[in-house]
This record gives C-alpha cells, sequence and structure tokens, in this order.
C-alpha cells in the first residue's frame, strides 16, 4: 500500500508508475466508458507473451497559496460553485485517465471549466504529449459542508477508464483502472448551496442496502496471505477488502440477466478505528438507492464490516465495469499509519 498523500506534497506532481503488459497498444482518442469497441486496444490479450513495459501519471493541485511558513492553505469555498485549477502529466500508456472527486468521502459530481461540460461523477481525458503538464479546472458545488466545517477534498485518478473487455478478444481488466489520489483540505466560509445530485447517480441501481459487520474467519485470512501472512496483529495497520458476486469472488468477469437483481456483498475489514465512506460504480456512474450513493463504515477489531445490496440489471448496458471505492474519513487520527483511498479490482458484468 502506498501512503496517505497529503497537502503538503501538492506544489510537486505525484509519480506513480504502472507496469503493464504490452500488446502494441495505441489509445488515440477518448472512450466512452460503455464503448465496447475500446476492447480491442487492451494489451492483456488471451494468450500473449507478457512483456513489462512503464508508462508514468502524476497529478496535483496548481496556484497554490502559501502561509508565511511556507505551508500550503487551504481551499476556501464561499458559495457557488467552486473552480480549483489542476494539472495532470502522464507518458506512455498512461495518457488515457479519469479522475473522481470526493468530499468528505461523498462522492462529488462535478464538471470541467470548459464549453459543453456537464455533470458528472467521472470525466475522461486523452492527453496528446508524453511528460506534458496539462491543466484543466474542476467545477462543482459540494455535496456536504456547514460553514466553519474543514473537510477533506480528495482526488483521485483512475488509469485507462475507457477500456472495457469485449469477451472476445478480451476478459480482463489486466492491470488497467488502479488509481492515485491526492488531497487536500476544503474550508467552508459558507455552506454548501442546495443543489439536487439525484439526475447524476444512476437512480434505484442500488436496492435493500444492509449495513452489518461479521468475523473475520482464519479462511478469509489466508486467501489474503498471498505476499505475505495476514494475521490479526496485521490487520491492526492494514485495510482489506472484498466484493461478492451472487455470493462469490469473480475474478475479471461474470454473466448477468438481463433483468432481475444481482446480489452483491462488499467486505471491508483491518485496521480498527478507521472510517471509510464506500460507494459503487457501474460504468464509472455512482449508483444510488434510497439510502443515499455514499455508504459509511466503521472498522472494529476482529470484524469486517459488510454492506448488501441488489443491482437492478435493467438498469444496467450489456457491458458493465462494477466496482466500489473506499475513502478513508479519519486518517489524521492515524498519522503514523498507511491509509489511503481503495478500489476493488474492476469486475465486468456482461449480459
Amino acid at each position: 500500500m502506498k501512503k496517505s498523500v497529503g497537502f503538503k506534497r501538492m506544489a510537486v506532481l505525484i509519480m506513480m508508475t504502472l507496469a503493464i503488459i504490452a500488446g502494441g497498444c495505441s489509445l488515440n482518442k477518448t472512450e466512452d466508458p460503455q464503448d465496447t469497441a475500446a476492447a480491442s486496444q487492451n494489451p492483456f490479450e488471451k494468450n500473449k507473451p507478457q512483456t513489462t513495459v512503464l508508462g508514468t501519471i502524476g497529478h496535483g493541485f496548481i496556484h497554490l497559496q502559501m502561509d508565511g511558513n511556507g505551508k500550503v492553505l487551504p481551499l476556501e469555498y464561499k458559495g457557488g460553485e467552486l473552480k480549483i485549477p489542476y494539472s495532470v502529466r502522464a507518458s506512455g500508456t498512461a495518457k488515457n485517465v479519469g479522475f473522481f472527486l470526493f468530499v468528505d468521502g461523498k462522492a462529488q459530481p462535478y464538471k470541467l471549466d470548459e464549453n459543453g461540460s456537464s455533470y458528472q461523477y467521472m470525466h475522461l481525458l486523452q492527453l496528446k504529449e508524453d511528460d506534458q503538464d496539462t491543466p484543466f479546472t474542476f467545477v462543482f458545488t459540494p455535496v456536504t459542508g456547514k460553514q466553519g466545517d474543514t473537510l477533506q477534498l480528495r482526488v483521485a485518478s483512475l488509469y485507462n477508464p475507457g477500456f472495457i473487455p469485449d469477451m472476445k478478444t478480451t476478459s480482463s481488466y489486466g492491470g488497467f483502472q488502479t488509481t492515485l489520489e491526492a488531497g487536500r483540505p476544503l474550508v467552508f466560509k459558507q455552506a454548501a448551496e442546495a443543489v439536487d445530485f439525484a439526475p447524476y447517480a444512476l437512480q434505484g441501481g442500488l436496492s435493500h442496502v444492509q449495513l452489518s459487520t461479521a468475523p473475520v474467519t482464519q479462511e478469509l485470512l489466508d486467501k489474503h496471505s498471498i505476499a505475505e501472512t495476514v494475521d490479526i496483529d496485521k490487520m491492526d495497520k492494514n485495510v482489506y477488502s472484498d466484493l461478492y458476486t451472487d455470493g462469490a469472488i469473480r475474478q475479471d468477469h461474470f454473466q448477468i440477466g438481463k433483468n432481475g437483481k444481482l446480489h452483491v456483498t462488499f467486505h471491508l475489514f483491518g485496521h480498527p478505528g478507521m472510517k471509510y465512506r464506500n460507494t459503487f460504480y457501474v460504468n464509472h456512474r455512482a449508483l444510488a438507492s434510497e439510502e443515499g450513493v455514499s455508504f459509511e463504515t466503521e472498522l472494529t477489531k476482529g470484524n469486517a464490516s459488510v454492506i448488501e445490496a441488489d443491482i437492478e440489471l435493467e438498469k444496467l448496458e450489456d457491458f458493465n465495469t462494477f466496482y466500489v471505492v473506499s475513502v478513508p474519513l479519519n486518517a489524521d487520527d492515524f498519522p503514523d499509519d498507511v491509509v489511503v483511498l481503495m478500489k476493488t479490482p474492476s469486475l465486468l458484468l456482461y449480459k
């Protein structure tokens, strides 16, 4: 796991090295998240020899303001739409990138400061040149925040979000759709204005949401003991997750019906005392239920936080990228520990 990104480091672009399996791919356009034609560009093709190549991606806030001690000042919300200048730089196959925003762990719809941009939970960018800064601006009204609050704004990039397997030439996301995050405090000089965010989520996509806890079993610990042994003591400093569909963990893809319900179960366990907000996404759009969009859980020793729900299949496309993003709420309470935003591996749900 990578260390949490603090706002003091935002003056420098954060760099991440991506190791991928190459197939001579060329990403030359920004694909729609539901565009299955993009599958032919996936280097993770069946029965291909594995070759490692490198790409890099970095992103961060620009036009930073400093106090007298050289410390980066927080962002401020003063009403209306907030505009946040930002920049991304990438090379190799990392130049197809999307961005999420979260305010206090809640998924945040936003638009870009350009003509024709509309509110969405993710916007996709296709960068043209290697290692060239590409500036842009996030525009949004915060989903939460009262006057006097200081909440954390988190920005998370998603690598190659336009790709989706087609179950003909490709069936796996491979190393695609990994995340890199940055963060900065947001001070509310006045309360966030009331906005109807419902149109931006997939309304009714989730139903029968239930939050509970379950004991962590030895079987579960053994399943996560791959690179190193995971035991109860190891869980005191680390966080783990599992995503089940119809009672089982699926690798890469899972065929679903055209209608009815798909039962999903998300387990988050580890570091006692850590609080997270968890959001379910299909094709990079948040799934909403009567209970909301982002669901809060708190980890306790020896237990897994469990979120169960049904996905309404008639609301899905024929090919769907499905995953869960978990955003830490109280990382500052544990300054000596590794606490990061987490995303489950992307799973293809196809009809």
